[in-house]
């Protein structure tokens, strides 16, 4: 269905072209929506002064039309030392809700026994949530997908032969019961009708069982309502079937830059999330199969969206590598198509955590999904990396929610106008959203897996009542990769900006002035057109703008503080509007208190604290920061009438090493002949004995046993003699998986008795299902004896002892267990000394794991972008070595990448560490005796 099917039945929209000039024509004068209040079933709206309430079109905070920004961050996917400067960072960048998922696979991973402590610890995370006045949303499953085991399921529910999951199965509700029961302990007076942060709670996920499933997602509403869980929203994903129970959930949407679902190696070409008036019923979520026939009456509903991608994680057959445009573009797309709370999945990449019995990703052989993920790895290549950093996306998306914020009360109730036919990649894209006289003119010209031509000689008209208001004032070129909003008879304060071609920011009150920021919309000059009323005169650097009929018209090409369009009013009030440059505007930040708001440009990164305390933090050694309307304490010069503070950080020398070495090496060789050898026991056997415990809460996965030595032994693990092919002089690879078992375990190698040089070498390797590894290697802590019997598995040997130890035969120099198996130590430092320190490795081959002791801590898949640990998050303590292993390319390996990877190599190319600095520092408010 058509989003513009039900939502534009009143537009009319002209566009004509003539031989030089692309003149497109907007007709503004349309009745506006119809609002329809009150008829969504909805919580608890809010304590008395700040109700939320949702209509049809927008959602509402006291009355007032609100456009909220909406980023996801999985708090058990995150260290939870490191939750509240991810709270922060999401809030810096202009999140207002910030939605997570509850998997119940992390929480009750045994059956009965509930886990929420630590990185598990829900109402700690939205304690936070409320401690940096942000609003939470819970997405409380049962079911959740998020790339999770069995979408986030247990196990031993899934195994449950006598129940239907996702279903009305009374045994099954009995278990989903027991789920919110303990949710909603985890939330007890943080609703926000308690003044506390939670103000929506997602059911379910992609339920799509069309009309059958609606019974279901009513079930699960009431059974959240019954354990307390009042709220303003309660939501579902909408895409495909989704069962929606008619007014009682709000059904939200989603767009995705890629596709790592897909079952085709191919180049992806069609993605109508860079479509403006894009189906809002997004059939590309989740696989190609389209079974889409179930169609509710959307109008009803406001167009919110929860899965909105910045990136995608990548999975084993698809590799993309985004670009920081695609997110943007995305989102752009949704607001120009008429949402009012663009939200996305996910904001804040993490890692996995690795369970008691499994590890918790999605797989395809475990849990029967058709995509194959890391194990640890959820970078998502998400505006926040799994490591925490700041990504180039995140600077892109700043300024659209700076924008979301101080314009969406104008914003929301306005009506978009869209061309019905712009659906092909090379379309320009535009959409004009406007109400009465006012209005937004949202333009792009990018879409993914193209290269779009410039267009070229455009010019708008856009058509109202009384005017008709040309932008710009002469016919432009729109290059490729131009994602713009332009404003359309806006108040600036006092001021009436009749149209400008430069986008707005936000406002900011100053000391003797009222200063408005727009950035540049690059490679096009910026035009300001204010209307005659309440100005008295209009400067430019230091030249006065002449009036004209149609008020003052401002053209330049300058950017940055030096160059402010000035704007005297009638009344003595002065206006400032700035325009920073592409550049510029990637450094601004925007903090937004009770009391006031507070602007920075900075080539560093910030948060401010709930005690309005600056962090500034970068791994550059020297940063600057521009207080716009403020003061820090820090020695600073004043230029333009701006505080510029230059920060310098000191740079310690990090030492480390990184040494290829192959696990043969961590194994000492063995001798193998006879101790003293006597002819008259040519019958004797020379037996070692290794006995060893193995002790994890996770079944054994598989065991592989790496041995080389010059004489053929038999080998016995726990009784049972292994029946494995053996060649002399060469590695073997030998299968123990279903011999060892959770305990003791007892290995018996057999030679003959021999005199001369004999020797062998071995590791046993034994991974569990939870990734989990240990190694046992030969040592002389593995035992021999010579006698004539070999025993049976039940008989002990008296007198043995310690084998033999000997040199690496140099037959035998160039022989190896693992090829591509790195060390890694930190030297002279501890992490604790850096809150953040960043680990970048280069390297080739298909995926790579990072072992910290028997621990996985880190993996990848490789699509040819450098690999980025962050050593505090995984915990690396103070000389700890950190194991790297590669697994090479198969022949003709089965995957996508955007880019040419490099298939016949397996290395490490290169690793280098890259520290963050940080600074706090204290905001100081400016006052007129400054």
């Amino acid at each position: 269905m058509k989003y513009s099917s039900f939502f534009f039945s009143l537009i009319l929209l002209l566009v004509s072209v003539s031989a030089n000039c692309q003149t497109i024509s907007i007709n503004a004068n349309i009745e506006p929506q119809k609002v329809i209040k009150g008829s969504l079933k909805m919580g608890h709206s809010g304590p008395k002064g700040k109700e939320i309430t949702i209509n049809n079109k927008y959602l509402s905070l006291a009355g007032k039309p609100k456009v909220p920004v909406m980023g996801e961050i999985h708090f058990s996917r995150c260290n939870p030392e490191k939750w509240e400067d991810l709270i922060l960072k999401m809030k810096a960048n202009g999140i207002t809700i910030i939605s997570t998922y509850v998997f119940w696979i992390f929480h009750e991973e045994k059956e009965g026994v509930f886990n929420w402590e630590g990185r598990n610890n829900l109402r700690r995370f939205i304690e936070l949530c409320n401690k940096h006045n942000i609003w939470a949303y819970p997405r409380i499953g049962p079911w959740c997908h998020g790339e999770v085991r069995n979408g986030g399921l247990p196990d031993w529910l899934v195994k449950k032969q006598d129940l239907k999951t996702r279903s009305n199965d009374v045994k099954y509700l009995n278990y989903v019961n027991r789920l919110y029961s303990e949710i909603s302990k985890q939330l007890k007076g943080l609703y926000y009708k308690d003044d506390g942060p939670v103000i929506g709670i997602q059911l379910e996920n992609e339920c799509w069982r069309g009309k059958g499933g609606e019974n279901h997602i009513m079930t699960l509403k009431n059974l959240a309502q019954k354990f307390g869980m009042d709220v303003p929203m309660y939501t579902i994903t909408g895409w495909r079937n989704t069962s929606t129970p008619e007014n009682e959930v709000i059904p939200l949407w989603g767009g995705y830059p890629a596709a790592p679902w897909n079952t085709s190696l191919k180049k992806i070409t069609t993605n109508e999330s860079y479509v403006f008036n894009k189906p809002i019923n997004d059939q590309s979520i989740g696989n190609e199969a389209s079974t889409a026939k179930y169609r509710p009456d959307y109008s009803l509903y406001p167009y919110f969206t929860c899965e909105l991608g910045i990136g995608n994680q990548i999975s084993e057959h698809r590799r993309p590598i985004l670009d920081p445009i695609d997110g943007v573009t995305i989102a752009t797309s949704s607001v120009a198509s008429g949402s009012n709370l663009p939200g996305y999945y996910v904001f804040a990449g993490g890692l996995n955590p690795t369970g008691k019995f499994t590890t918790l990703e999605e797989n395809k052989l475990e849990s029967g999904y058709w995509n194959e993920y890391p194990d640890i790895s959820y970078d998502f290549q998400a505006a926040l990396r799994e490591t925490g950093e700041i990504s180039p996306a995140y600077h892109k998306l700043k300024s659209l929610h700076y924008f979301l914020s101080e314009f969406g009360e104008q914003l929301a109730p306005m009506t978009p106008i869209i061309p019905e036919d712009n659906n092909q990649p090379n379309d320009l894209q535009y959409s004009f959203r406007t109400k009465e006289d006012k209005g937004f003119l949202f333009v792009s010209n990018y879409y993914r897996g193209h290269t779009n031509s410039t267009k070229k000689e455009v010019q708008f008209h856009l058509k109202f009542k009384k005017e008709i208001v040309k932008i710009p004032s002469k016919p432009i070129n729109i290059k490729e990769r131009a994602v713009f909003i332009w404003p359309v008879n806006m108040l600036l304060g006092n001021s009436i900006l009749s149209y400008a071609t430069a986008q707005p920011i936000c406002s900011l009150e100053n000391k003797n002035t009222n200063d408005w920021y727009f950035y540049k919309t690059e490679n096009i000059e910026s035009e300001f057109l204010f209307a005659s009323e309440n100005i008295k005169s209009i400067n430019v650097n230091g030249k006065k703008i002449a009036q004209t009929k149609k008020g003052f018209f401002v053209k330049t090409d300058l950017t940055g503080l030096e160059n402010p369009i000035i704007i005297k009013h009638a009344n003595g009030e002065t206006q400032r509007v700035f325009i920073v440059s592409e550049k510029q505007k990637d450094m601004f930040w925007r903090f937004k208190t009770p009391s006031k708001t507070y602007g920075f440009l900075s080539t560093a990164n910030l948060v401010m604290d709930e005690k309005n305390n600056l962090k500034v933090f970068s791994t550059n050694l020297n940063d600057e920061v521009v207080a716009l309307n403020s003061s820090l304490n820090l020695k600073k010069k004043t230029k333009n009438g701006f505080r510029y503070y230059s920060i310098t950080n000191t740079k310690n020398d990090l030492k480390y090493s990184l040494e290829q070495k192959d696990l043969i090496n961590e194994a000492k060789w063995l001798q193998a002949s006879a101790e003293n050898y006597q002819s008259k026991k040519d019958m004797y056997q020379k037996l070692f004995f290794k006995d060893f415990k193995l002790k994890n809460t996770a079944k054994i996965k598989k065991a592989t046993c790496f041995i080389v030595s010059n004489e053929t032994p038999t080998i016995r693990v726990n009784g049972n003699w292994l029946n494995q092919e053996f060649k002399t002089n060469v590695v073997n690879k030998l299968d123990f998986t279903g011999y060892l078992q959770q305990g003791e375990n007892k290995l018996l190698v057999d030679f003959p008795y021999f005199n001369g040089d004999k020797y062998f070498v071995a590791v046993l390797e034994v991974e569990f299902y939870n990734a989990d590894k240990v190694f046992i290697s030969t040592d002389n802590t593995w035992l021999y004896a010579e006698q004539y019997k070999i025993p049976a598995p039940w008989e002990d040997v008296r007198n043995k002892k310690n084998a033999i130890e000997i040199a690496m035969p140099k037959v035998h120099n160039n022989i190896q267990f693992s090829l591509y198996r790195y060390l890694f130590n930190l030297e002279d430092v501890t992490v604790k000394n850096y809150e953040n320190l960043y680990l970048r490795i280069d390297y080739s081959g298909d995926k790579i794991q990072c072992y910290s002791g028997k621990n996985l801590v880190a993996d990848n898949f490789n699509n040819d972008t450098t690999w980025s640990i962050n050593l505090t998050v995984i915990l690396l303590e103070k000389n700890k070595q950190l194991v790297f292993m590669i697994q090479p390319f198969e022949k003709e390996p089965k995957i996508y990448f955007d880019k040419k990877v490099v298939l016949d190599k397996t290395k490490i190319n290169s690793l280098e560490i890259e520290p963050e600095y940080s600074n706090l520092l204290r905001l100081i408010n400016l006052t007129a005796n400054e």
